[in-house]
């Protein structure tokens, strides 16, 4: 049996192969460039040192790499080694850092056991991942691209900064960056009347109250205002105009990628396990999935191990009489930063996981620890029903009974006070008195006083 050590770069791979003793049997470099198939020579290189040549164990740094997942593809054992234990143990040699002396290195370590088995996922749970991460990226550039557009606002236009509140998108909503495309400036926005701003919501996909949000827009922008040179302003929209194209490009990709996700998740075989959480949706249920992956009973020998690697397992340190707690950082940061908001959802969805989060801030933890506590719960129950095939069940996740006197139940505070819907009845009686007057007077929205005060049902 021959234990192999791979040392990839952008340009070539430098390999290295021990025998059972780690004796050095062999070495080259694959250039890229030379060979088509990078695999395919490497093959013919190992064909010609043993019998069983094809049971030889490969290791590398990057299990993500073409060449390593190839090699998966066709059977060949890869296992991973860590690049930073890989970096100590070279300090700790001595060993002068280069390509083939890190080929040779990475072999030993195989050889001695200091490596990881590479666990795939099944095709579609490896789609999943790549569909998560490219919407994750997806979000994040339209996050970066609105803090652009803000910070080039603020300077020139500071009244369109606040225009359009957070319930609407803000900067990023639809609505923003079609009136803002229209008019970059502040001269042209005073310019629209409220006929064209009516029209350009209604083309931004608004169909309620467009001639009163007109009017506020109209207002707004006509109000007086401190305004630049025209020459330069005229600059200034140029940019406005540019970063505003930025940002609905970003809005537009990462709305085609959710789509994407979507459909890719609810094919997922453990789509049905995931949704059945109260509190995760179609965005934190992928990422959820994404990370675990499909076959979890082979990555994680328990459920602890899978709380570790998420990083909702503190690392405890004791010495004597010193015991000390910490977080564990040697973790996946996506899958722990998913798990923390799939935490704060589910204490507000599931009647079990709010109680809990409760006494565990009753008990005096923060609330990212007591969050922190609701995730692992979360992780452990996730492995649970995925390998034993059994359905989510918010009662058995959190061991309460449902049917009992003192079973959990949801409390969510109240949008309006008893006082204040008496107060809103007594106001809608006074002739002429309309909904959103009676919203404005109480700090509330239209929808609040439809629903709690009139019973009205949710309109979409």
């Amino acid at each position: 049996m021959l234990f192999a050590g791979c040392d990839w770069s952008d340009q070539w791979l430098d390999i290295a192969v021990l025998d059972r003793a780690g004796v050095l049997v062999a070495e080259t470099r694959i250039f890229y460039a030379e060979h088509s198939d990078p695999v395919a020579a490497y093959l013919d290189f190992l064909a010609p040192l043993a019998r069983r040549w094809r049971s030889t164990v490969t290791g590398i740094e990057e299990v993500n790499l073409l060449f390593a997942r190839a090699l998966r593809a066709l059977g060949m054992t890869v296992v991973h080694v860590d690049p930073a234990l890989a970096a100590r143990h070279r300090a700790a040699r001595g060993i002068a850092k280069s390509d083939r002396a890190d080929a040779q290195l990475i072999a030993a370590m195989v050889l001695a056991g200091t490596s990881r088995p590479v666990v795939d996922s099944s095709p579609q749970g490896r789609a999943l991942r790549t569909i998560a991460h490219a919407h994750r990226s997806a979000v994040e550039d339209r996050a970066r691209a609105v803090h652009r557009l803000r910070a080039g606002l603020v300077p020139v236009w500071s009244a369109a900064v606040t225009a359009w509140p957070s319930n609407v998108g803000g900067l990023a909503g639809a609505q923003a960056r079609t009136v803002l495309a229209a008019a970059p400036g502040p001269r042209a926005a005073a310019r629209l009347t409220r006929t064209h701003l009516a029209r350009l919501l209604a083309q931004a996909g608004r169909s309620r109250r467009l001639e009163d949000e007109a009017e506020r827009l109209h207002l707004l922008f006509r109000r007086p205002a401190m305004l630049l040179d025209p020459a330069e302003e005229d600059a200034e929209s140029i940019r406005i105009r540019d970063l505003v194209a930025e940002v609905d490009h970003a809005a537009h990709r990462a709305e085609k990628l959710k789509e994407d996700l979507r459909r890719c998740y609810e094919s997922h075989q453990y789509y049905c396990v995931v949704d059945a959480v109260p509190g995760i949706g179609t965005i934190l249920g992928a990422y959820l999935l994404a990370e675990i992956g499909d076959r979890p009973a082979d990555r994680f020998a328990t459920g602890r191990a899978l709380a570790a690697y998420a990083g909702v397992a503190p690392v405890t340190w004791a010495s004597g009489t010193v015991t000390r707690v910490s977080l564990r950082r040697s973790s996946s940061t996506v899958l722990r930063s998913t798990l923390h908001t799939a935490a704060f959802c589910m204490a507000m969805h599931s009647p079990g996981a709010q109680r809990y989060y409760r006494r565990r801030r009753e008990a005096g933890d923060l609330h990212a620890t007591a969050l922190r506590k609701v995730g692992r719960r979360l992780v452990l129950c996730l492995y649970h029903c995925m390998t034993t095939g059994r359905p989510y069940d918010d009662a058995r996740a959190f061991a309460y009974d449902p049917a009992a006197e003192d079973a959990p139940t949801l409390n969510r505070k109240a949008p309006l006070s008893a006082e204040k819907i008496e107060r809103a009845r007594a106001m809608l009686a006074v002739p002429h008195t309309s909904v959103r007057s009676v919203a404005i007077a109480l700090g509330v929205s239209g929808q609040t006083i439809s629903r709690h005060v009139l019973g009205r049902p949710r309109t979409p």
